[in-house]
């Protein structure tokens, strides 16, 4: 009994000290009271560890680029540990520095080539960059000695972005593989099931969601391209069954309101059709597909008008406004330009003319001056100068010459108009001179001799 006692003592005793000596710095931070870490850290002398929980506690406090200054510091006096340029790394990546932050990773390894947290850091980074290219020679090294789900994935996305539609069974390769091993990834039957709906193969789709399905019958993502495979391979009833399920889960996403309400549509049930369509059309309200279809059930129920209305919008979408188009043919007509490709050049400002800017007359006299000068064409300047002089609005020659206020003339339409009058005269008294030296003669001009 002596002895229990005692023993009771020493540990009480024991824990008494430990909350004693407990430091107030680490209780703060375990406790996510950065501030209050903050504070006590200011009052100590700097070190390299209470560098790190300084650190850490401003990125707990989102003050990333400070934090970033603080990790630099302890890059500098704590150069052989990977942890501080991983840190730094990370304060990077949060204020988008990302070059600077592939660095920072870089060193890590170069220090600890085997550090797999900054390993899959970096080849996340760099397909966050879109360097895929890198990000695959990177994900197939780590793959040779780590077959983890993550890290194939890693290999597998990298691949879809590198690899093109003529080498897209690599991509589904990897992905079979990562099925293979590991059955119960959702991530890779969903992909999967993706690449198979992206390229027609339907039945593919179905049979690897399926598959999963065997396994967990509840995921949502599964799920939605299972039933969109079922819509695309025209089992409508089947599509509707799944659709039904994710509706029921509350799952109200475009994708499913969508094809469910094409199902239903497929069958001739206009009136879920309607309903499901319309919940589509709020998530993105110009999708030309989603107005087609529900304006064409709207026209089998009892709201035609609002099915002319749906449809009236997705003709006006489809079809671009002529400013639109008229800027396009002035991109087009610069880029013939650019490229010396003058008789192309000069069909895209007739087309504008005639097609988008009826108002535009200008385009006329362009034209022209594209075939005078660059095609030498005298004929069709001749016919362009014409007709640009037909557009020139009445008592337009009586009026006074405009001037700035320093008494500079205002180039204007009636100037243009002026010098076209004039370049047409010209050209037609050059045409005469030229057909009288060829011996051609006009017969209406000559008086005939008595």
């Amino acid at each position: 009994m002596r002895k229990l006692f005692i023993s009771l003592c020493f540990s009480a005793c024991c824990s008494l000290l430990a909350a004693q000596t407990t430091n107030p710095i680490q209780e703060a931070m375990a406790n996510y009271d950065y501030e209050t870490a903050l504070m006590l850290i200011d009052q100590e002398t700097p070190t390299v560890p209470l560098l790190y929980q300084k650190g850490k506690a401003l990125k707990g406090l989102g003050n990333n680029l400070e934090a970033l200054s603080v990790f630099q510091e302890v890059v500098a006096q704590d150069s052989l540990n990977p942890r501080a340029y991983i840190e730094a790394a990370e304060c990077c990546k949060s204020l988008a520095k990302y070059s600077e932050a592939l660095d920072y990773y870089q060193n890590a390894l170069h220090i600890n080539p085997d550090n797999k947290y900054a390993r899959i850091q970096y080849i996340s980074l760099l397909m966050n960059m879109k360097r895929y290219r890198e990000s695959l020679k990177e994900s197939n090294l780590l793959a040779e000695r780590d077959s983890s789900a993550y890290v194939l994935h890693l290999r597998a996305e990298s691949m879809g972005q590198v690899y093109d539609n003529t080498e897209i069974m690599h991509v589904i390769d990897a992905y079979l593989d990562i099925q293979k091993r590991y059955p119960n990834d959702y991530l890779s039957a969903a992909k999967l099931g993706n690449i198979y709906v992206a390229g027609h193969q339907y039945e593919d789709a179905i049979s690897i969601t399926e598959k999963y399905r065997s396994i967990d019958s509840t995921n949502v993502l599964v799920n939605r391209i299972n039933a969109q495979a079922y819509c695309l391979n025209k089992d409508y009833p089947k599509a509707i069954e799944r659709y039904e399920q994710l509706l029921q889960e509350k799952d109200s996403s475009f994708q499913t309101c969508f094809y469910a309400g094409i199902s239903y549509y497929a069958l001739e049930d206009f009136y879920p059709a309607h309903d499901l369509l319309e919940r589509a059309l709020k998530d993105d309200n110009t999708n030309i597909n989603v107005l087609y279809y529900l304006g064409r059930a709207c026209s089998k129920t009892s709201w035609k008008e609002d099915g002319v209305t749906y449809l009236e919008t997705a003709v006006s979408l489809a079809m671009p406004s002529d400013s639109v188009m008229s800027r396009l043919y002035v991109g087009l007509a610069d880029c013939y330009k650019m490229a010396f490709q003058y008789t192309d050049q000069a069909n895209t400002l007739l087309t504008q003319y005639e097609k988008y800017d009826r108002q535009k007359h200008k385009l006329l006299y362009d034209a022209a001056f594209i075939y005078y000068y660059y095609l030498k064409d005298a004929s069709k300047a001749e016919r362009y100068l014409t007709a640009y002089l037909k557009t020139r609005p009445k008592n337009s020659k009586d009026k006074v010459q405009e001037v700035d206020a320093d008494g500079v003339p205002i180039i204007g339409e009636d100037n243009r108009y002026n010098a076209a009058e004039n370049w047409l005269k010209d050209i037609r008294e050059k045409r005469k001179k030229e057909d009288f030296f060829k011996g051609k003669v006009d017969t209406a001009s000559v008086t005939p001799i008595k």
